[in-house]
């Protein structure tokens, strides 16, 4: 039998992961990658403990191997933060799920998924991800955030931007953190907009919001508001393409 080994950017490891997986939970429960420094637990029981100890395993630090280091990353981030401020900031998040928003959108949501689909009758086939799932993603929380229909397509492409990765430098590179910062300045942009012209959209609450500080509440500065945005439209378009591309192999 060969030599465990388990590369997470290894690309023929990705396609099917799964016995490699196997194999940890089996022979290596806690397997020790020495080039990229880390450890992985692969058991149920144990990755459970882990997600449930913050003290011990915190999120501040990262959750992908492409931008964990020894520093904290500066806060704002719902996916870089433990509880208490992980439940504030999800609860702030929450707002823009509300069961009306929701039931809005789905007039919405139909019409798009036949806008992307009904082209594709009679033809020799299309490329599901690209045409279908990486599109409907973006559409979809530009709209529940308020997205200006027109720029829509831009602020998918930038999201995708930084995402970009390079060999040798990860994630981390000097394309994607351009593209972040251009991300970050329009949804300032937008923010500060909303304060002078409030809209029905989940930026206009975020302006609104209050959040406890200390003793009283607050409510969140446009850096703040701005960061969660950011973050929501992200995890909205790439998170999610994923997802419906994995759905439709499953």
């Amino acid at each position: 039998m060969t030599d465990l080994s388990w590369d997470p950017f290894d690309k023929v490891i990705d396609v099917d992961p799964y016995p490699v997986w196997r194999r940890m939970r089996d022979e290596q429960p806690l397997y020790r990658n020495d080039r990229y420094d880390f450890y992985a637990v692969s058991r149920h029981a144990d990755v459970d403990a882990v997600h449930l100890d913050t003290k011990t395993y915190s999120s501040a630090y990262g959750t992908v191997l492409e931008i964990m280091g020894k520093d904290p990353i500066p806060p704002g981030f719902l996916i870089f933060s433990d509880p208490p401020v992980h439940n504030t900031l999800r609860a702030l998040v929450s707002r823009a799920f509300t069961p009306r928003r929701i039931a809005a959108l789905e007039g919405q949501v139909r019409a798009l998924c036949a806008e992307l689909l009904d082209p594709q009758i009679g033809g020799g086939g299309f490329d599901y991800v690209q045409d279908f799932a990486a599109q409907l993603p973006s559409m979809v929380i530009s709209a529940l955030i308020g997205v200006d229909p027109a720029d829509r397509e831009l602020v998918r492409r930038t999201i995708d931007e930084t995402f970009h990765i390079e060999e040798g430098a990860g994630m981390m590179n000097e394309f994607s953190r351009a593209a972040t910062i251009r991300l970050r300045t329009y949804f300032v942009e937008q923010i500060e907009d909303r304060r002078a012209r409030p809209r029905d959209d989940m930026m206009t609450a975020l302006v609104h919001a209050e959040v406890k500080d200390g003793d009283s509440t607050r409510r969140l500065t446009t850096d703040e508001a701005a960061t969660v945005t950011n973050e929501m439209v992200s995890a909205g378009t790439e998170t999610v393409a994923r997802l419906l591309g994995w759905a439709a192999v499953l």
